[in-house]
Order: C-alpha cells, then sequence, then structure tokens
C-alpha cells in the first residue's frame, strides 16, 4: 500500500468537488448553525454502554456531569452547588445546584443522579471501584444525595469528574435504570443542548438544538468546568468519509470545523487565509497496538513481546505527520509530560526496530503460522497509516496476516466481540487514545487487566497489575508515583499493549469561529460564528 498515492488520488478529486461546492451557498455560512466534521461516524448514542470516543463527544453536548475538571486539573462542581465530607473521609454529602432541568421539561432530582453513578458504575474501571467502596449510595432528598463508603476511597470527586469514557453523565431515574449492559433508547439529558433524534442519519449527520431551559454556571467556562453556555442555536456533526472531501467542505465554508484534517492537506489548508490550523490539544494522542489477549496467538506473552519487538515509534509517527514538531516518541502509559509519565521501557524497545530478534522471539513462542486478523478502519485519517505500518512489520516477521477493512464505526463494534476468529473475532489492531482517558493509572482501561469482564478491550489477565491498581486507589499521594511506576513496569514485562508514540493532532477551523476551547475533547459550548 502507498499512503501517499491514496491521498494523492484524493486531492484530484478534491479539486471536483471543491469545484462544485463554491458555486453553492455553504450551509454553515448560517451564523446560527454550526457544522462539525467528526473524525468518524456516531453510531452509539449510549455513552455509558460504549467506551467510543464520538460517544462520548456527543455525550458533553447533552448530557452535564456533577464536577468537571478545569485547565489546571482541579475538580470543580458542575450540577453540585455545595458538598461536605466527614471527618473520616467516609461520608459523601452533595446539594444540587436549584433550576436544574431536564430535556423534557422535568426537574432533575437526587434519584437521578443516584440512578446514574450507579449505572455508570457498572460500565467504568474507577466507577466499578467506586460502587465496591461504597456502603450505600442514596438520596436524602429531592435534591441532595449522600454517597457512604466502607472504607477510605480518595478518589470519589475525581471519580465523579472523570472526562475519559465512559464519562459519568446523568441522565432521567427512568433511562439510568436500564441496565449498563444494554443500550438505552432514550436519550434525554440536561446539558447545553438537545439531541434532534428525528434528524439524526447514521453514516450522515447528527444534529442538536440549543436547549433553552439549560442555566450554565456563573463561573467562566474553562476546560470541562464553569458555564457551557450554547451561542449558536443548531449544531450539525456531519461524517465525511474522504478526509480530502471532508478538507474541500471546509475551504468551500459548508463546514465550520474539521477534527482530523488529512496530514497531506495541512499545507493547503494552512496557506488558506479563511482557515486556522493548530493543535487544541495540550499533550496529544497515543496510538498504540491492542492484543486479543483471550484467543491464539496473542495470548501467548511471547508472541506479543514479538511485535514489541518490531516496533520503532517514528516509524508510527511520520506517517501521521512530516512535521517532528507535532510528534513524538513517548514510552510512558500514561503520557509523556504528565505526573505519572516516566520513561521506564527496557533498553531501546520501541525506539529501534529488530526485526531479527523479533523473528526469533515469535520462532520460538511456538507460532506455526496461524491466520492473525487485523482491524484496518479505513476511514481513519489516524489509524489507517498506522495499520499499514503494522501489516508490514507482523508480515516481516512471518505472521499470517489477513487484514479485516472496514469504517471505523465498524471496527469499534468488532473490537467488542470476544468470538474466536473463525466466528467474526479480531486478534490485533491499533486504537488511539487522549490523556483524558490514560494519564492516570485508574483512568487508564487498556491497563485494566482482571480479564474477560473485568478489563477493557482486548481483555488482558495479570493478577500484578489488578493488584497494583487497587492499591493505588488507596494510596496517600506521596506514594501513588512509586505504584504507578510498578504498573508499568509490570506492563511493559507482560507485553500487554505496544505504544506507538505520542501525537499533537491538528485540527482546522474556519477564521468566523470564535471560542474554540482548547481540550482534548471537542467541545461545542462557548463556540459561535461573527
Amino acid at each position: 500500500m502507498n499512503i501517499r498515492t491514496s491521498f494523492a488520488r484524493a486531492v484530484r478529486v478534491a479539486g471536483v468537488v471543491l469545484a462544485a461546492s463554491l458555486a453553492t451557498i455553504a450551509a454553515a455560512q448560517d451564523k446560527d448553525t454550526f457544522r462539525f466534521a467528526a473524525a468518524t461516524d456516531l453510531r452509539v448514542i449510549d455513552p455509558i454502554w460504549s467506551l467510543e470516543y464520538n460517544s462520548r463527544n456527543h455525550g458533553y453536548l447533552v448530557y452535564d456531569t456533577l464536577f468537571a475538571f478545569d485547565s489546571k486539573f482541579q475538580v470543580k462542581p458542575q450540577m453540585v452547588e455545595t458538598w461536605t465530607v466527614s471527618d473520616d473521609k467516609l461520608r459523601y454529602a452533595f446539594k444540587l445546584r436549584p433550576g436544574l432541568t431536564w430535556h423534557d421539561g422535568t426537574p432533575v432530582t437526587a434519584a437521578d443522579c443516584v440512578a446514574s453513578i450507579k449505572r455508570w458504575g457498572q460500565r467504568d474501571s474507577i466507577g466499578q471501584a467506586l460502587i465496591a467502596a461504597a456502603g450505600e449510595i442514596k438520596a436524602t432528598g429531592t435534591d441532595s444525595f449522600e454517597i457512604i463508603l466502607k472504607e477510605p476511597f480518595g478518589h470519589v470527586l475525581s471519580a465523579l469528574a472523570k472526562t475519559g469514557s465512559p464519562v459519568p453523565f446523568m441522565m432521567p431515574e427512568r433511562i439510568a435504570k436500564t441496565s449498563g449492559f444494554e443500550q438505552i433508547k432514550e436519550v434525554i439529558g440536561s446539558g447545553p443542548f438537545i439531541f434532534a433524534r428525528d434528524e439524526w442519519m447514521p453514516g450522515d449527520k447528527a444534529v442538536y438544538k440549543k436547549f433553552k431551559g439549560y442555566k450554565p454556571r456563573s463561573e467562566p467556562s474553562d476546560f470541562m468546568s464553569g458555564g457551557k453556555t450554547a451561542k449558536v442555536e443548531r449544531m450539525e456533526w456531519v461524517f465525511i468519509p474522504s478526509g480530502a472531501t471532508a478538507a474541500a467542505a471546509l475551504l468551500a465554508g459548508e463546514v465550520d470545523w474539521l477534527e482530523h484534517p488529512p496530514s497531506d492537506l495541512l499545507p493547503t489548508l494552512q496557506n488558506d487565509k479563511d482557515i486556522t490550523v493548530r493543535a487544541v490539544d495540550p499533550f496529544g494522542m497515543q496510538t498504540m497496538i491492542r492484543f486479543n489477549h483471550i484467543h491464539p496467538p496473542f495470548d501467548n506473552e511471547k508472541v506479543r513481546r514479538a511485535v514489541l519487538q518490531t516496533i520503532e515509534q517514528g516509524e508510527y509517527l511520520r506517517v501521521l505527520s512530516d512535521d517532528k514538531r507535532s510528534w513524538e516518541p513517548c514510552r510512558s502509559f500514561y503520557f509523556c509530560g504528565t505526573r505519572f509519565g516516566r520513561d521506564l521501557a527496557p533498553e531501546q524497545l520501541l525506539f529501534k526496530k529488530n526485526l531479527d530478534k523479533a523473528k526469533k522471539t515469535l520462532a520460538a513462542s511456538g507460532y506455526k503460522g496461524e491466520k492473525v486478523v487485523l482491524l484496518d478502519a479505513v476511514d481513519d485519517a489516524i489509524l489507517h497509516p498506522v495499520t499499514v505500518v503494522l501489516f508490514d512489520n507482523l508480515k516481516a516477521i512471518g505472521m499470517n496476516v489477513e487484514l479485516r477493512a472496514t469504517d471505523g464505526a465498524t471496527i469499534f463494534a468488532l473490537m467488542l466481540k470476544q468470538e474466536p476468529i473463525a466466528q467474526g473475532g479480531w486478534n490485533i489492531g491499533p486504537q488511539y487514545a487522549d490523556s483524558s482517558n490514560y494519564s492516570v493509572p485508574f483512568l487508564n482501561n487498556a491497563l485494566r487487566a482482571g480479564g474477560v469482564g473485568k478489563a477493557s478491550i482486548g481483555w488482558p489477565k495479570n493478577d500484578a497489575i489488578e493488584t497494583l491498581r487497587a492499591a493505588f486507589l488507596k494510596a496517600p499521594e506521596a506514594e501513588q508515583g512509586a505504584i504507578a511506576d510498578k504498573i508499568q513496569q509490570e506492563a511493559y514485562a507482560a507485553a500487554i499493549y505496544g505504544l506507538t508514540g505520542q501525537y499533537k493532532q491538528l485540527t482546522a477551523y474556519r477564521k468566523s469561529v470564535e471560542g474554540l476551547i482548547d481540550s482534548p475533547i471537542p467541545l461545542f459550548w462557548n463556540v459561535s460564528k461573527k
């Protein structure tokens, strides 16, 4: 495969599209309508059931949270007005802000929040830990509730402010009583936008309308905290599978914001006087290789290790951008530049490819040429190029690789399948994560290692990591760094997953856009058009 050739062909097609689009009056020129070209299609609208980023991003438009992080990663109240913590740190009492209303016009109650916390706690690792530590979570009034702990748990507020998937979004009690393992059928939130279910067209667009009953906090908007003011009447998410076509739509004014512009088209966008191209995420994203630990051949640690020995992070990063300023090799599972982001990888692992060593490791593993299904999200400007590099490296060490190529939303659904490949399952595939998910040990879902039912995609089983994660949750702040280091060392020793680098994804938007918030998550409150 030749990525540059395929992009060049797309650019030629885009020229035709652009010429045609310039002859029309762009819908995005309406100041009351904001059009966002999302990187992937919105297929799942339950942000608790789904770990997909687009489902989470959709959730931030529709729902609200009890607490939120500001730009200094300090926990701030959001739906909560006041709270108290007992001297023994075992009783947390919360009172909701007055005037909170669901999109169907009914008031938000404490019972709604209790049910929402419990549903989220079925799906999320830190949520599960909170539920396990809690003796009782109960409403004490229409606007007040308590979390009473059986044992100390110092991350209650951080858990409720969590920004990584799944986020503890609040829902009406009747909806939140749905099992966390079953998708909700009704989308009713209390956030700044209402989901227009009747206009949702999977594969094309999702529409959100300003919720006139929303009462933002009085504080200025600051990252995920503060006032979430909807400044446009209508928000449209459009999905354009071709990155070149999406770039042409941005140039023509048919969309206002392009989430992930193709790297080969960045010079064209940067040279346009009406377009701003920049990174809005201070840490960027990590790309990684996820293994399916429950089926051969990657249930074998030696086979996983052989793949790690093929990695030279620069090779994966260069296919994402020619600009070295936008990426850096990084061997920390918690992101470089963060509190726990130390490099503890052995020797030159992940920095220098060693195919000869990888071949020997693979041979010693007992691998006999079994088919390996590699997932390829062909419409994803990040995952597809990474997959191409991975495919070549797996072939180079003698693995029998079969590409399963389809769209990103389908790939994510496939990664949830636990069946063997003969029944439509998978073996290996790249993913990416932002720092909101992975910069802290208890938030990094890829390091959950409890096996099937107690781990994230890939379902690794490692008792040492699970013991360390549990210790981290109970440890005082002064001891957390040492435990985080031990988790990293064990993850490398067991080859849990492979890091392929840290990349600051550039985004592109029209200069008529104002109020865009710097964040690893695309946020739409405070955004307007001049």
